[in-house]
């Protein structure tokens, strides 16, 4: 059952944007002032490997959530409201930091809404430091190919762990050809060839021809479809869907549920061969088509959801994602890989892990190979935040373990370091006799303490 006073999220978008922002906030939030506060030492967040498994993600710091994504401040309420809901259920961000070539400021009056990447700095320190993993997204248009890679570079290095790519063909969304999607994806990974990329989707199968995919798969780790049965639930869509083959049978458009859409719309995705995030419908109540929505999604191996939006959504939406935890079911085995080291790092036993993946001689395992989890949880080494270190092999820009040292490289600072091994910009200062440490140079040795 829908609420009556809540739109779609096209209807919404399609009748805001480029709008006037009309609803004023206070002169400087909690979140302006608080955030300055946090963010003073400058840094950009740690970035991952291009890997398709979500316990080898780095960016993940740890910290395996579901999201809620943000959209304007000025609708989606103050940061600090944001961030506090969010940290009493264990979720992440991602917050919308800009459309197209412009920032979002330009949309948003709020005190709060991104103006580029020295307020993206200070809104990744205030949510971190409340316990909210930070992360972006935004609208990509392909007019201006270069320039939206720059920004996105420019989001990723102020602090975003990850960003979402919104690729749509419907008005206000893309505008380009597959030539500037290449030109988007070549200059985005020449600038940022580590970072951890989700292309989110319409995906309906007769929209998914609508879009350069193959092209954005091509630079991504991952697709994000937007499961919005609410949304979809309709006679046209019905006919459509119909004609594609995908029949609800005498359901008609009440079988337009989160497991129908995830099926058809897998019969298109599954040959790009990449991992999903699907994003669920938050314009309806927890108890129509959420837990069939996550239900699907962990069947088809995501390892955690998004929510669009956090100002649409209810409470019971919320809680159901706390109690609902991110899990990881699979996992592709990497050079290096021991069926016990990886047994350790999900909680479970070494005959446990044989059984579930059919393995009659744990010694060995191949490259490649995909194996089940037998809990289908993320274990206690993700937790605790040791799964990237114990997963992947070290980089010169990925991990160091604790109690080794790590030699500075481009970007980094005291403060992500520290947040990257789970410990406090004082411990690495006294422990590299560092006087000021907003002072490192690229190529310094330092301890991890």
């Amino acid at each position: 059952m829908h609420s009556p006073h809540r739109l779609s999220r096209r209807r919404f978008l399609a009748g805001t944007a480029g709008a006037a922002a009309a609803l004023a906030l206070e002169p400087a939030s909690a979140l302006a002032r608080a955030a300055g506060r946090a963010a003073d030492q400058p840094g950009v967040a740690p970035r991952p490997r291009p890997l398709n498994n979500a316990v080898n993600n780095p960016a993940l710091n740890g910290k395996l959530t579901h999201f809620a994504w943000v959209w304007q401040f000025r609708y989606d309420g103050e940061g600090e409201a944001i961030r506090d809901a969010l940290a009493a259920h264990g979720l992440g961000i991602a917050l919308k930091t800009h459309d197209g070539t412009n920032w979002m400021s330009r949309f948003d009056n709020s005190p709060d809404a991104v103006s580029g990447p020295e307020q993206i700095t200070k809104l990744a320190a205030y949510f971190e430091a409340g316990g909210v993993p930070f992360h972006a997204w935004y609208n990509a248009h392909g007019v201006d190919p270069l320039t939206e890679a720059q920004m996105a570079s420019d989001v990723l290095d102020a602090g975003a762990r990850s960003m979402f790519i919104d690729l749509e063909p419907h008005q206000g969304f893309w505008r380009g050809t597959a030539d500037s999607a290449n030109q988007l994806g070549e200059e985005l990974r020449r600038l940022q060839p580590d970072a951890w990329l989700s292309t989110s989707i319409d995906p309906r199968p007769w929209e998914i021809g609508n879009i350069p995919l193959a092209e954005f798969a091509s630079f991504t780790n991952e697709i994000a479809p937007q499961v919005y049965w609410s949304d979809f639930r309709n006679a046209a869509n019905l006919n459509r869907f119909r004609r594609e083959g995908h029949d609800p049978g005498a359901l008609g458009a009440d079988g337009i549920t989160p497991g129908f859409v995830l099926t058809a719309a897998m019969a298109r995705l599954s040959e790009f061969g990449l991992p999903i995030h699907p994003v669920g419908d938050g314009s309806v109540l927890a108890d129509d088509g959420w837990t069939e929505f996550l239900e699907e999604s962990f069947a088809l191996d995501a390892s955690a959801v998004s929510v669009w939006r956090f100002g649409n959504i209810e409470p019971g939406i919320l809680q159901l994602l706390k109690d609902t935890p991110p899990r990881v079911t699979s996992y592709a085995v990497e050079a290096g890989d021991t069926l016990g080291a990886l047994a350790a790092q999900w909680d479970v036993s070494i005959e446990e892990l044989a059984a579930a993946n059919g393995i009659t001689n744990p010694n060995l395992i191949a490259v490649g190979q995909r194996l089940i989890i037998p809990n289908r949880g993320i274990g206690r080494s993700a937790a605790s935040g040791t799964a990237a270190a114990a997963a992947a092999p070290a980089t010169a820009t990925a991990s160091a373990a604790a109690g080794g040292t790590y030699t500075v490289q481009p970007g980094d600072a005291v403060w992500t370091l520290a947040r990257r091994w789970d410990t406090t910009v004082e411990a690495i200062a006294l422990a590299n006799g560092l006087s000021d440490p907003t002072l490192i140079r690229i190529g310094d040795t330092l301890v991890i303490p």
